[in-house]
Protein backbone atom coordinates (compact mmCIF):
# COMPACT_ATOMS: atom_id res chain seq x y z
CA UNK A 1 0.00 0.00 0.00
CA UNK A 2 1.28 3.24 -0.95
CA UNK A 3 1.91 6.29 1.74
CA UNK A 4 0.11 9.37 1.11
CA UNK A 5 0.02 12.77 2.66
CA UNK A 6 -2.93 13.81 5.03
CA UNK A 7 -5.29 15.85 3.70
CA UNK A 8 -4.48 19.46 4.41
CA UNK A 9 -7.69 19.71 6.92
CA UNK A 10 -6.34 16.40 9.16
CA UNK A 11 -2.80 17.89 9.32
CA UNK A 12 -0.59 19.79 11.64
CA UNK A 13 -0.99 23.37 10.92
CA UNK A 14 1.94 25.88 9.70
CA UNK A 15 1.62 28.85 11.34
CA UNK A 16 0.59 30.28 7.46
CA UNK A 17 -2.72 28.16 7.95
CA UNK A 18 -3.78 27.51 11.18
CA UNK A 19 -6.61 30.47 11.01
CA UNK A 20 -7.73 29.59 8.24
CA UNK A 21 -11.86 27.79 8.89
CA UNK A 22 -11.70 23.75 8.73
CA UNK A 23 -14.06 24.14 5.52
CA UNK A 24 -16.53 21.24 7.29
CA UNK A 25 -17.48 24.15 9.67
CA UNK A 26 -18.91 25.56 7.00
CA UNK A 27 -20.74 22.64 5.69
CA UNK A 28 -22.72 22.00 9.14
CA UNK A 29 -24.06 26.05 9.16
CA UNK A 30 -21.04 27.40 10.54
CA UNK A 31 -20.47 30.58 8.46
CA UNK A 32 -18.13 32.76 10.72
CA UNK A 33 -16.18 32.45 14.35
CA UNK A 34 -18.56 35.56 15.64
CA UNK A 35 -21.51 33.47 14.72
CA UNK A 36 -20.17 30.35 17.28
CA UNK A 37 -18.62 32.21 19.50
CA UNK A 38 -22.44 34.02 20.51
CA UNK A 39 -23.78 30.27 20.26
CA UNK A 40 -21.28 29.43 22.89
CA UNK A 41 -21.39 32.38 24.89
CA UNK A 42 -24.93 31.88 25.96
CA UNK A 43 -23.68 29.25 28.64
CA UNK A 44 -22.69 30.14 32.08
CA UNK A 45 -22.00 28.71 34.88
CA UNK A 46 -22.81 30.88 38.14
CA UNK A 47 -20.12 32.75 39.40
CA UNK A 48 -20.80 30.91 42.81
CA UNK A 49 -19.60 27.81 41.27
CA UNK A 50 -15.66 26.79 42.20
CA UNK A 51 -13.07 28.53 40.54
CA UNK A 52 -11.23 25.76 39.60
CA UNK A 53 -14.75 24.63 37.90
CA UNK A 54 -14.85 27.32 36.18
CA UNK A 55 -11.88 27.47 34.10
CA UNK A 56 -12.10 23.52 33.16
CA UNK A 57 -15.22 25.12 32.23
CA UNK A 58 -14.07 28.04 29.87
CA UNK A 59 -11.26 25.67 28.66
CA UNK A 60 -14.02 23.53 27.55
CA UNK A 61 -15.83 26.30 25.84
CA UNK A 62 -12.37 27.56 24.19
CA UNK A 63 -11.99 24.05 22.30
CA UNK A 64 -15.64 24.17 21.34
CA UNK A 65 -14.45 27.62 19.88
CA UNK A 66 -11.61 26.59 18.22
CA UNK A 67 -13.04 23.64 16.68
CA UNK A 68 -13.80 26.20 13.90
CA UNK A 69 -10.41 26.44 12.77
CA UNK A 70 -10.07 22.49 13.61
CA UNK A 71 -12.61 20.66 13.18
CA UNK A 72 -11.64 17.36 14.72
CA UNK A 73 -11.55 19.74 18.27
CA UNK A 74 -15.19 18.86 18.48
CA UNK A 75 -15.19 15.78 19.73
CA UNK A 76 -11.99 16.60 22.39
CA UNK A 77 -14.36 19.14 23.68
CA UNK A 78 -17.16 17.11 24.23
CA UNK A 79 -14.84 15.11 26.42
CA UNK A 80 -13.73 17.57 28.14
CA UNK A 81 -16.99 18.42 28.71
CA UNK A 82 -18.16 15.75 30.36
CA UNK A 83 -14.65 15.88 32.21
CA UNK A 84 -15.79 18.80 33.80
CA UNK A 85 -19.34 17.10 34.81
CA UNK A 86 -17.71 14.07 36.54
CA UNK A 87 -15.10 16.62 38.18
CA UNK A 88 -17.78 19.00 39.04
CA UNK A 89 -20.49 16.54 40.48
CA UNK A 90 -17.35 15.05 42.51
CA UNK A 91 -16.72 18.67 44.09
CA UNK A 92 -20.16 19.39 45.00
CA UNK A 93 -21.93 16.01 46.30
CA UNK A 94 -18.30 14.75 47.87
CA UNK A 95 -16.64 11.58 46.54
CA UNK A 96 -17.52 9.79 49.99
CA UNK A 97 -21.37 10.65 49.57
CA UNK A 98 -20.78 8.87 46.38
CA UNK A 99 -19.11 6.34 47.62
CA UNK A 100 -21.39 5.23 50.08
CA UNK A 101 -24.22 5.92 47.43
CA UNK A 102 -22.44 3.25 45.42
CA UNK A 103 -21.91 0.82 47.97
CA UNK A 104 -25.91 0.98 49.22
CA UNK A 105 -26.52 0.33 45.48
CA UNK A 106 -24.52 -2.14 44.69
CA UNK A 107 -25.75 -4.23 47.81
CA UNK A 108 -29.29 -4.08 46.68
CA UNK A 109 -28.36 -5.83 43.21
CA UNK A 110 -28.15 -9.80 42.04
CA UNK A 111 -24.95 -11.47 41.88
CA UNK A 112 -25.35 -11.54 37.95
CA UNK A 113 -26.34 -8.33 37.33
CA UNK A 114 -23.24 -6.34 37.79
CA UNK A 115 -22.39 -3.49 39.84
CA UNK A 116 -22.11 0.68 39.89
CA UNK A 117 -18.27 1.75 40.12
CA UNK A 118 -16.98 4.64 40.47
CA UNK A 119 -17.82 7.20 37.35
CA UNK A 120 -20.01 9.43 35.71
CA UNK A 121 -22.92 6.95 35.62
CA UNK A 122 -22.98 6.60 38.80
CA UNK A 123 -22.79 10.65 40.09
CA UNK A 124 -25.60 11.20 37.34
CA UNK A 125 -27.45 8.39 38.83
CA UNK A 126 -27.51 9.99 42.56
CA UNK A 127 -28.63 13.91 41.23
CA UNK A 128 -31.78 11.78 39.16
CA UNK A 129 -32.54 10.01 42.33
CA UNK A 130 -32.10 12.91 44.62
CA UNK A 131 -34.04 15.49 42.31
CA UNK A 132 -31.06 17.85 42.27
CA UNK A 133 -31.66 17.74 38.41
CA UNK A 134 -35.02 17.60 37.07
CA UNK A 135 -36.82 17.20 33.21
CA UNK A 136 -38.24 20.64 33.72
CA UNK A 137 -34.44 22.39 33.82
CA UNK A 138 -34.19 21.41 30.51
CA UNK A 139 -34.36 23.13 27.15
CA UNK A 140 -35.32 20.15 25.00
CA UNK A 141 -37.56 18.63 27.34
CA UNK A 142 -39.85 21.67 27.98
CA UNK A 143 -39.95 21.76 23.75
CA UNK A 144 -41.13 18.23 23.59
CA UNK A 145 -44.14 18.62 26.23
CA UNK A 146 -45.07 21.80 24.27
CA UNK A 147 -45.57 20.13 21.28
CA UNK A 148 -47.04 17.06 22.91
CA UNK A 149 -49.72 19.53 24.60
CA UNK A 150 -50.22 20.98 21.23
CA UNK A 151 -50.90 18.09 19.78
CA UNK A 152 -53.43 16.61 22.28
CA UNK A 153 -55.20 19.66 22.15
CA UNK A 154 -55.52 19.31 18.24
CA UNK A 155 -56.78 16.51 18.92
CA UNK A 156 -59.25 17.29 21.41
CA UNK A 157 -60.76 20.11 18.82
CA UNK A 158 -61.13 17.50 15.93
CA UNK A 159 -62.82 15.47 18.06
CA UNK A 160 -65.28 17.99 19.38
CA UNK A 161 -65.91 19.37 16.10
CA UNK A 162 -66.67 15.88 14.95
CA UNK A 163 -69.28 15.32 18.16
CA UNK A 164 -71.07 18.76 17.92
CA UNK A 165 -70.86 18.70 14.00
CA UNK A 166 -68.78 21.95 13.67
CA UNK A 167 -67.34 22.57 10.54
CA UNK A 168 -64.46 25.28 11.20
CA UNK A 169 -62.51 25.94 13.93
CA UNK A 170 -59.90 28.44 15.05
CA UNK A 171 -56.80 27.02 17.05
CA UNK A 172 -56.18 29.28 19.57
CA UNK A 173 -52.65 28.35 22.04
CA UNK A 174 -54.27 30.46 24.82
CA UNK A 175 -56.96 27.37 25.28
CA UNK A 176 -54.03 24.85 25.52
CA UNK A 177 -53.16 23.46 28.98
CA UNK A 178 -49.79 23.44 29.18
CA UNK A 179 -48.97 23.14 33.04
CA UNK A 180 -51.72 20.71 33.87
CA UNK A 181 -50.59 18.02 30.63
CA UNK A 182 -48.66 15.23 31.87
CA UNK A 183 -45.56 14.18 29.67
CA UNK A 184 -44.15 11.37 30.53
CA UNK A 185 -40.52 11.99 29.49
CA UNK A 186 -38.16 11.05 31.84
CA UNK A 187 -34.88 12.75 30.02
CA UNK A 188 -33.08 13.13 32.92
CA UNK A 189 -32.70 9.36 33.15
CA UNK A 190 -32.09 9.07 29.77
CA UNK A 191 -29.22 11.36 30.33
CA UNK A 192 -27.66 9.53 32.95
CA UNK A 193 -28.06 6.66 30.99
CA UNK A 194 -26.51 7.58 27.64
CA UNK A 195 -23.89 10.42 28.93
CA UNK A 196 -21.84 8.10 30.22
CA UNK A 197 -21.63 5.72 27.08
CA UNK A 198 -20.49 8.81 24.86
CA UNK A 199 -17.94 10.36 27.12
CA UNK A 200 -16.48 6.57 27.44
CA UNK A 201 -16.89 5.63 23.95
CA UNK A 202 -14.37 9.14 23.55
CA UNK A 203 -12.60 8.42 25.86
CA UNK A 204 -11.51 4.87 25.05
CA UNK A 205 -10.82 5.91 20.97
CA UNK A 206 -13.50 6.60 18.53
CA UNK A 207 -14.21 7.74 15.18
CA UNK A 208 -17.19 10.16 16.29
CA UNK A 209 -17.06 13.35 14.34
CA UNK A 210 -19.96 15.92 14.98
CA UNK A 211 -20.43 19.73 15.63
CA UNK A 212 -23.53 19.10 18.02
CA UNK A 213 -21.05 19.78 20.87
CA UNK A 214 -23.13 23.00 21.82
CA UNK A 215 -25.87 20.70 22.44
CA UNK A 216 -23.97 18.91 25.11
CA UNK A 217 -22.59 22.32 26.11
CA UNK A 218 -25.87 23.29 26.91
CA UNK A 219 -26.91 19.91 28.79
CA UNK A 220 -23.49 20.48 30.85
CA UNK A 221 -24.01 24.04 32.11
CA UNK A 222 -27.27 23.04 33.27
CA UNK A 223 -26.66 20.35 34.89
CA UNK A 224 -23.96 21.66 36.69
CA UNK A 225 -26.26 25.15 37.95
CA UNK A 226 -29.05 23.23 39.06
CA UNK A 227 -26.91 20.62 40.68
CA UNK A 228 -25.05 23.79 42.89
CA UNK A 229 -27.94 25.75 43.13
CA UNK A 230 -30.40 22.82 44.77
CA UNK A 231 -27.19 20.93 46.64
CA UNK A 232 -26.35 24.45 48.51
CA UNK A 233 -29.72 25.06 49.43
CA UNK A 234 -30.42 22.05 50.33
CA UNK A 235 -27.08 22.17 52.47
CA UNK A 236 -28.56 25.13 54.20
CA UNK A 237 -31.94 24.13 55.16
CA UNK A 238 -29.79 21.04 56.71
CA UNK A 239 -28.12 23.52 58.69
CA UNK A 240 -30.95 25.89 59.68
CA UNK A 241 -32.61 23.03 61.03
CA UNK A 242 -29.44 21.96 63.06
Amino acid sequence: MTAKDLPIVEDFRTPSNVMLPDDRSNLVGLNSIEQLHEAINEYRLDKSIPENIRIQFATAKNLILYSYYVYRFFPIAKHQLFVVLEHAIKECIGEQVLQDYRKAKNRKRTKNSGGFSMGLKLSLNYLVEHDLIKNEDFRVWQEGKAREAWERYKIQVSKKMEEENIQCYELDENEVDYDGFNYESDYVSVLANILPKVRNSLAHGSNYLSASTVHDLEIVTTIINKMFERYCQVTREFSNNE
